[in-house]
């Protein structure tokens, strides 16, 4: 089994709601799918790629070069924004760019910026491109003209310990405007939110609460004498 090493820069896709779709379209899906399977295979090819795997409703490609990746990421959502055949579903693909050292065995590839890449869409909308700061910093100065990027800071991904600097890829047929990412900051999460100052006096507060209603000498002093209380309203 032949092994090599290779700095490589992946390229992510799904289609956003693909289950709801299937259930709300299920006749239209199979040819909205093999349209959006043919397109997605000529951007990736086009620029030099290898689609690694189709993975159902999206791609796993691997480039060389990572410009060649974001402007097959690029033309992928152009295309599917074209006016589609009558009748069509309209599919919304969310695209995650990453690059790194991994693994080449059996034609497939292993290691962690194959997951990162993957996490980085996952953290996307339908219809947007977000790469990785590696990414950005290999393109450098070479972005085509009309193709910007955004800073949209760092982000954690669900399963990576270490956050990751996210930019999105602007063009002007392209949409631009999208909700926060789907990062865990912006997903709910079991842990208690403290809303004292006191984080990790959990035990001395119950301490103090239990000294409060046991200790008769404590209450005492909060008892005003008999008739005071009825001086004081009448008096008010």
């Amino acid at each position: 089994m032949h092994e090599r090493s290779s700095v490589t820069t992946f390229l992510f896709t799904d289609i956003e709601g693909s289950t709801h779709l299937w259930e709300r379209e299920p006749e239209q899906m199979p040819p909205a799918l093999a349209r959006h399977d043919a397109l997605t295979r000529d951007a990736v090819e086009r620029r030099g790629g290898i689609v690694v795997k189709m993975t159902g409703d999206g791609v796993h490609a691997a480039f060389t070069d990572p410009l060649d990746a974001l402007t097959a990421a690029v033309q992928l959502q152009q295309s599917l924004a074209d006016v589609a055949p009558v009748g069509a579903v309209p599919l919304r693909v969310r695209c995650g760019l990453h690059v790194g050292v991994v693994e080449i065995r059996d034609n497939d590839y292993f290691g962690g910026a194959v997951n990162r890449a993957a996490r980085i869409m996952s953290a996307a909308h339908g219809g947007q491109v977000l790469l990785s700061q590696p990414v950005a910093d290999l393109i450098g100065t070479r972005l085509p003209a009309g193709i910007t990027l955004r800073d949209l800071g760092h982000v954690r991904l669900r399963d990576l310990a270490q956050p990751e600097h996210i930019f999105q890829v602007l063009h002007p047929a392209l949409r631009d405007s999208f909700p926060a990412l789907r990062s865990l900051e912006a997903v709910p999460n079991n842990l208690p939110q403290q809303v004292t100052t006191f984080i990790g006096r959990e035990r001395e507060l119950s301490d103090v609460g239990r000294s409060l209603a046991n200790d008769r000498r404590v209450n005492a002093k909060h008892v005003a004498p008999k008739g005071q209380g009825d001086r004081g309203d009448r008096a008010s």
